[in-house]
Formats: C-alpha cells, sequence, structure tokens
C-alpha cells in the first residue's frame, strides 16, 4: 500500500497522456446523448461519485449519475439508444461490474469500461475501453483509484468541449498541475504519521467533506476499514448535521476534509459543534481558513488546487493516515483481514 501510495502522482500523469485521445474519441460518440451513468462498487463507487462532479463542473451540461452497479444491475434503470454508461472495475472481472456490462450490451446504450490492465487485457474486444495501471498488490487499491479519477476527469473535459466547443479544463492541469500537488501531499507524510500514531485508540473515527470532499472522506474512511480494522465513518458534512452527529461522543476522533469550495463553510460549522462537545478533530486542507486551526488535534496542509481536484489531493495523506493506523496497530494493510483464516473462510463463501 504504502509503494502504491507513493507511485500515485506519477500513475495520474501516465493515465491522461495514454487516456486523452480515447477520452476525445469516446466524447464525440456521447456528445449528444442525454444521460451519462457512471458504475461502480465499493472503491469504484466512489470514484463514480467523483465522476459525477466532474461531469457537473467540466463535462458541458450533460446530465450524469453515479450509480453502485449492485443496484444498477438489479433494479434499473431502462437504457436506450439515448446513454452512455461507464463501468468501473479495478480489475474487470467481479460479479456486479460483469453483470452491469452485460446489461449495458444487451441494449442500444453506448458503453465504455474503465479498468486496470488485468481488466484490460480481459475486455479487449471493447471499442471503448479505458486502461489505468498494473494490478495493484493491495487490497487497498489506491493507485488504481486515483488513476481512474484521472481517466474520468479526462473523459468530462473531452465531453465538456464536445458540448461547448471550448476548452473546460486548462491544458496541463491534469497532466502537470494535479501530479505536482499530489507530489506536494505526500510531503505530509512525517505529520501524518505521528497523527496516526496519537490517535490511534479512538473509539470512533469520523470522516467528511463537502461536494467532491464527502466522496474523499467516504473513500478515506474504507481505506481505515480495510487496512487498520478501525471503526471509521465517512459521509458529506451536510449528512453529519442531519442526524449523525447525536452518535458522536467526546472519544470520537472527527477528519475533517476542508479545502477551498463552495461547502467549506459548512464543514467550518460542524468543526465548531465538534469542539464544542470536545471531540478532537484533524483538519485536512489547502491552508484555508486558518481559522479551523485553533484548537485542532492536527492541521494537514496540502498544495492548493482548485475543486473539485482538490478532492484528489486531500486523499493523498488520508491513504498515508490509513497506513500508518495499520502500520500503528500491527494490522496488515494489504489483505484486508484475508491473513486471518476465519475472514479468508468468510469471504470464500461470497461471490465477488
Amino acid at each position: 500500500m504504502h509503494r502504491h501510495v507513493f507511485d500515485q502522482p506519477e500513475a495520474v500523469a501516465a493515465a491522461v497522456v495514454a487516456n486523452q485521445p480515447l477520452a476525445e474519441r469516446f466524447a464525440a460518440d456521447i456528445a449528444g446523448k442525454d444521460r451519462l451513468w457512471i458504475v461502480g462498487i465499493g472503491t469504484s463507487y466512489h470514484a463514480a461519485l467523483m465522476g459525477e462532479f466532474f461531469m457537473r463542473a467540466f463535462g458541458g451540461g450533460l446530465t450524469t449519475i453515479a450509480s453502485n452497479s449492485f443496484d444498477f444491475t438489479l433494479y434499473g434503470p431502462e437504457l436506450d439508444e439515448r446513454d452512455a454508461v461507464i463501468v468501473l472495475s479495478h480489475s474487470g472481472r467481479r460479479n456486479y461490474s460483469l453483470q452491469a456490462l452485460d446489461r449495458v450490451q444487451a441494449t442500444k446504450a453506448t458503453l465504455a469500461l474503465v479498468t486496470g490492465e488485468e481488466g484490460a487485457a480481459r475486455h479487449a474486444e471493447m471499442e471503448h475501453l479505458f486502461t489505468t495501471v498494473a494490478p495493484d498488490r493491495s487490497a487497498t487499491y489506491t493507485i488504481s483509484h486515483t488513476s481512474a479519477l484521472a481517466v474520468l476527469a479526462c473523459i468530462a473535459a473531452a465531453i465538456g468541449q464536445q458540448r461547448t466547443g471550448a476548452p473546460t479544463i486548462d491544458a496541463g492541469l491534469l497532466a502537470s498541475e494535479l501530479p505536482a500537488a499530489m507530489r506536494g501531499a505526500l510531503e505530509t507524510e512525517s505529520l501524518i504519521r505521528s497523527l496516526a500514531e496519537a490517535h490511534v485508540g479512538h473509539r470512533k473515527i469520523w470522516l467528511a467533506g463537502a461536494g467532491a470532499a464527502g466522496a474523499t472522506a467516504m473513500e478515506a474512511a474504507l481505506k481505515i476499514k480495510e487496512a487498520a480494522y478501525l471503526d471509521t465513518e465517512g459521509t458529506s458534512t451536510e449528512q453529519v448535521l442531519h442526524g449523525p452527529f447525536a452518535a458522536v461522543e467526546q472519544g470520537d476522533l472527527m477528519v475533517l476534509v476542508a479545502p477551498a469550495g463552495l461547502g467549506q463553510e459548512r464543514t467550518i460549522t460542524l468543526s465548531d459543534e465538534a469542539k464544542e462537545i470536545g471531540v478532537d478533530r484533524i483538519i485536512v486542507s489547502d491552508g484555508t481558513p486558518e481559522e479551523l486551526r485553533e484548537g485542532a488535534a492536527g492541521w494537514v496542509v496540502v498544495p492548493a488546487i482548485a475543486e473539485p481536484f482538490s478532492a484528489i489531493t486531500t486523499l493523498v495523506p488520508l491513504h498515508l493516515l490509513a497506513y500508518w493506523f495499520a502500520v500503528t496497530r500491527g494490522t496488515n494493510p494489504d489483505r484486508a483481514r484475508l491473513d486471518d483464516e476465519r475472514y479468508a473462510r468468510a469471504f470464500a463463501m461470497m461471490k465477488f
């Protein structure tokens, strides 16, 4: 996991360069569609949520819906020639990812697959096939996730240009500025390690962020569960304020993903409420606003970059937090508990 986290900036840059021409061809095919569905499960569902935010910001107004592949396969929607679907799958072999592919192929909708090298080899016959990275050797799928996000951003930019006739993302942002900001975010590791060692013993860990940072909070919570087996919940800032906050206890840890953006003010509100009841807070942001720093147990600053890409740069130190929680607890961050015979038997009962 650790090596994959540090390899992410170069992988993102490479994914952008390799997939840009494919994104332009796909965009030319679907720019006139009525709806785009982005489908995934687990980490890939969080990528789908991020893809929806990319499309809102840069996709030229094409209606886009992120969907869990299990729900998409079993419960609809009805698809026709007005639809396009992007299926996200790290390996291209998971049960409901395959069923989602089959479901779309039985309709007149236009289909694309974003997958790793293993999945690309398995589905080489597909017309719109986007390839990310070599098989991720860790069950946390960090490098696979951020590379898929880079591809989705490329697709959003290409669709936006097709639909508006003008670039919607500055040239060089995806291939240069974003990877550079991710490299800068990796420099937080020493601080992150000390925070993990100091805060591993909390009753529960809450993560929250606004907008695309909400998807980052969900993904980071999943990584902490997979790597360190800690009780963790990740969601959007506003969702915490509507009920879940009643379950927050003084002995909990709240990690707030709070880069500059439209929803930052509401994340400040959540921080103030957590402070009021004595909850330890770690703030992960681009250094704004400074008022969040007061009384925080941790202040983690990554290089500034525009929303929604700040949701990727803030994810980098949270990947490291999951890793160092695992190291501190003595768990294996790469195995998702499959090194425990009981869990290995349980997982063998599931059809992934």
